[in-house]
This record gives structure tokens, C-alpha cells and sequence, in this order.
């Protein structure tokens, strides 16, 4: 009975370590849910539009604010990922921009500041070459933070004059910028190949230059450097991917 006692006990001791190398075997935390397989394409990009109209509008020290404007912006891009989870790509963005200003001042007690018929017109293009890695949260296979990190090159022009005259005065800039630009986000599949992103402008490292032309006369430049560390709302995006390949 003792001998039986004990091959049973020594039976399920082996079993138990059996089990117990087969799960330290199979573990391992070097291996991560995948959210974009190896060979896969993500095709996506974002669109913005957004306008003011405001008449004779107050706000806080601003007041008789007379003025029409908008935004309007399209950013496409594609990558291909190279390992699991890891990707290269390209994103060009578009967008131009109108403000027209009939009036307004802006008041600190006994200074004041107004405006009266100015308007600006500007477009821009933009191109960014980026790697993107993809960090799963927990063992989500739908769910993930990431972060871009690439060269941004940022080319625009701008025409500020009056609109209301009819007079050819004003000032013509050419603007350029470029450097290193880092974007963490979040993303989430919502289907098997379409997910929602939102990404974050947060460092970047840049170098710009504006020239302008006042009047078709004088002209003038001015060179700005740039290394900015921090979250900025207004550089929020929110766009769709779609996922090409297996997942």
C-alpha cells in the first residue's frame, strides 16, 4: 500500500513538472500580439474641414469681432511593414486656409488694438517619410499605442492684403521648413482590416525660413529654429487605415 502510495505521488510530482516546463516552454514575453503582419500595407490618411462666420461677435478682450475664415486639409498616407508590427511610409498633406477680418479690437485697459480689412490666403504641402512600431496593449490583437518618428518637409505660401479696396498693396511670403518629427497615437480595428487613429504631435526638431515681398517693394527674410518638447491639442488627428494583407 506504501509502495503504491508512493509511485503515485512520484507520478503525479513528474506529471506536475511536466506540465509546469511545458508552460515555461510556450511563455514568452519576447512574443507580442500582432497588429500588422509582416508584408502587410496600410492605406489611410485624414481630411479636415472647418470654418467661423462671426458677426460682431465678443469674446473675453476681443470685441466686435467682424470676420469669415476657414480650413481645409487632406493628409494620405501609406506604409509597409517590414516585420510584425514594424512599418515605413509616406504621408503628403495639403491644406489651405482663409481668414477675412472686416473688424475687431482688443483691449487692455487703456490700450487698445484693431483691425479693419485684412485678409490672408495660404496653402501648404507637406511631405514626411516615417517608421511606425506598433505596441499592443495587454494581449490585444485590436487595440495598440504607436508612435511615427521621420523627416517632415513643410513648403507653403501666404498673401496678406487689403481685400476691400481694391488696392494692390500687401505682402507675398514664401515659407519652408524641415526636420526630425516624432507622433505617438492610438489606434483600434472597429472590422478585421479598417481601423480608427488618433495621433498626437509631440517633439520635433526644425529649421524654417520665410521670405517675403511687402508691396511689390521692399522685401525682407527671417530664419527660426525650433526643438519642442510637448502636447500639443492642436496638432491632434483622427483618421482611417485601411489594412492590406493578412493582419
Amino acid at each position: 500500500m506504501n509502495r503504491r502510495l508512493t509511485f503515485t505521488a512520484i507520478f503525479l510530482s513528474l506529471c506536475i513538472s511536466s506540465l509546469a516546463q511545458e508552460s515555461i516552454v510556450r511563455y514568452d514575453d519576447s512574443v507580442h500580439p500582432v497588429i500588422a503582419a509582416k508584408g502587410s500595407w496600410i492605406v489611410g490618411g485624414t481630411a479636415a474641414l472647418t470654418g467661423h462666420d462671426n458677426a460682431n461677435y465678443n469674446f473675453a478682450v476681443v470685441s466686435g469681432i467682424n470676420s469669415v475664415g476657414f480650413r481645409v486639409s487632406v493628409a494620405p498616407e501609406f506604409c509597409w511593414f517590414l516585420r510584425d508590427n514594424l512599418g515605413f511610409g509616406a504621408k503628403v498633406g495639403s491644406g489651405r486656409t482663409m481668414l477675412d477680418a472686416a473688424s475687431g479690437s482688443i483691449d487692455f485697459g487703456s490700450i487698445s488694438l484693431g483691425v479693419k480689412d485684412f485678409y490672408t490666403i495660404s496653402q501648404d504641402v507637406s511631405l514626411t517619410a516615417f517608421m511606425r512600431y506598433y505596441l499592443p496593449i495587454a494581449d490585444s490583437e485590436r487595440i495598440a499605442m504607436y508612435v511615427d518618428a521621420g523627416l517632415q518637409g513643410v513648403w507653403g505660401h501666404s498673401k496678406e492684403s487689403d481685400a476691400h479696396t481694391g488696392a494692390i498693396v500687401g505682402t507675398w511670403q514664401d515659407k519652408w521648413k524641415a526636420g526630425l518629427v516624432v507622433n505617438p497615437g492610438i489606434m483600434a480595428y472597429f472590422s478585421k482590416h479598417v481601423a480608427v487613429f488618433a495621433s498626437l504631435g509631440m517633439a520635433g526638431l526644425c529649421y524654417g525660413r520665410v521670405s517675403q515681398v511687402h508691396n511689390q517693394v521692399d522685401s525682407g527674410s527671417r530664419g527660426s529654429f525650433t526643438m519642442s518638447y510637448m502636447l500639443d491639442l492642436t496638432s491632434l488627428n483622427i483618421g482611417l487605415d485601411f489594412y492590406i494583407g493578412k493582419k
